[in-house]
């Protein structure tokens, strides 16, 4: 009995000592457990006030101790600097806003309305949208004739048919049908000859929103230049002009509405509203020299600065025009001999729109298949936390949903890895050369996606 009674009193010491709170006092502090496999829930905001303030990764473990899902990337350095800490007040200057989280975490339709820009429905279904658009896919038709006409007389000619002429040959013929294109396991507009642009560093200007832009609005003028076979016939008959559009990051940083965009936030939607409203900055991003020849605008510079841009508060005929209104020193229309700008100085895109419907929903995989296939790539939001900001390979798989503050490129899928291609502006040495994988679900990616269609032009080339 003495013995049974022993072995009771026994068996709640050590319960009570196995079950006892741990206390710390006054004079001690609990350490942060930041380890990914651990079962103790890390307070990034905490982490972030301690000292010696903790590098981005330190702060990416962190995050990740609430995952559930084990993370399937490698990460490496913020290409904000190793030691560099995303504070509260200046993560969105950091990183490069989309838009205010405050404006996006208030998901009813009504509130949405009073914060985001939205197309003008009216203005989509008008007679002259309308026209344009019919304009669109007559143009595509004949000039897919003239480039197969030009095809035959260049095999005739006998002249050199490099792979590399072969291959945008082929890449053309296969634009005719793209219908099953969004049932593919895998995809990549690289692959399939469009040019999507380099990557470029917006630094410490939270002007993703107008890289995002630039980039969705230049790559589907490429593609329109690759349905219609201009792409091929700058190979092949490179004695004849040909339009060019080249969008420019700074003009439309520095004259977009200061309400509408900066280096502290903003949002693509109203960067697709301003070149459908008014016009899209297309002087390139080099020198451009006025009657005086003093310096209109320069290269990218990572701030907002006085818009200089001469069609500013104008709206542009559809289609561009013909020659800038600029005198210069050289070239045509003052544009300096080695630009790009040849033909056009500006256009009025023709529509742009959300994914999905109702726009504030996030849009399916399918959905945002068939956009991508139909307009090229598109800007796509997502929230970019500090292991995105470290990612270095794999397939990012972040499970932090509260809301976007990021916008980069959408240019393809693999559904082996359930994951997106992206293109971002953080300079080649962020991702895999600035590029990465984002899984389909992850960090709220997709939602607000949009797209942008360029207009016809509006005059015959010769």
């Amino acid at each position: 009995m003495k013995i049974k009674t022993l072995l009771i009193i026994v068996s709640v010491i050590i319960i009570s000592i196995l079950t006892k709170p741990t206390f710390v006092n006054s004079q001690q502090t609990e350490p942060t457990k930041i380890n990914s496999q651990s079962t103790e829930i890390c307070d990034v905001g905490q982490l972030m006030n301690k000292k010696p303030e903790p590098t981005s990764a330190e702060l990416c473990l962190c995050e990740q101790s609430s995952a559930t899902d084990k993370p399937t990337y490698q990460i490496g350095d913020s290409p904000f600097g190793v030691k560099t800490v995303v504070r509260r007040k200046s993560s969105r200057r950091r990183r490069g806003v989309a838009a205010s989280p405050g404006a996006i975490e208030r998901t009813e339709h009504t509130a949405l309305l009073g914060k985001l820009e939205i197309p003008n429905k009216d203005e989509q279904s008008s007679p002259e949208v309308d026209a344009l658009q019919k304009q669109l896919l007559d143009y595509r038709e004949k000039r897919r004739k003239i480039t197969e006409r030009d095809w035959v007389l260049y095999r005739r000619w006998g002249r050199n048919k490099t792979p590399e002429i072969i291959q945008l040959y082929n890449q053309f013929k296969a634009l005719e049908n793209t219908s099953d294109w969004q049932r593919l396991p895998k995809f990549d507009w690289r692959a399939r000859g469009l040019d999507v642009g380099v990557v470029m560093q917006q630094g410490n200007c939270g002007s993703c929103w107008a890289f995002a832009s630039v980039s969705a609005y230049r790559s589907s003028w490429e593609l329109e230049q690759m349905r219609t076979g201009d792409t091929l016939l700058r190979q092949i008959v490179p004695e004849n002009s040909y339009f060019r559009r080249q969008p420019s990051v700074q003009q439309l940083l520095n004259c977009i509405s200061k309400t509408k965009g900066d280096c502290t936030d903003g949002w693509h939607g109203s960067a697709f509203a301003f070149m459908v409203n008014s016009h899209v900055p297309h002087i390139p991003d080099r020198l451009v020299f006025d009657q005086d020849e003093k310096t209109l605008i320069e290269a990218y510079t990572g701030r907002k600065s006085i818009c200089t841009d001469p069609l500013q508060n104008r709206r542009v005929k559809r289609g561009g025009i013909l020659a800038p209104p600029m005198i210069g020193p050289e070239g045509i229309g003052g544009i300096l001999k080695d630009s790009d700008l040849q033909l056009t100085a500006g256009d009025r895109a023709l529509a742009w729109g959300y994914v999905n419907e109702p726009f504030d929903k996030m849009p399916s995989v399918e959905k945002l298949k068939a956009a991508l296939i139909e307009h090229g790539p598109i800007a796509m939001p997502m929230w970019a936390d500090h292991c995105f900001s470290v990612y270095k390979s794999g397939v990012f798989n972040g499970q932090n949903s509260r809301s976007i503050n990021h916008v980069v490129v959408l240019i393809g899928w693999d559904d082996a890895k359930k994951a997106w291609l992206i293109k971002n502006s953080w300079g080649k040495d962020w991702g895999e050369d600035g590029f990465a994988w984002v899984g389909y679900e992850s960090n709220n990616i997709g939602r607000f996606a949009a797209w942008i269609q360029p207009s016809p032009i509006n005059k015959e080339m010769p």
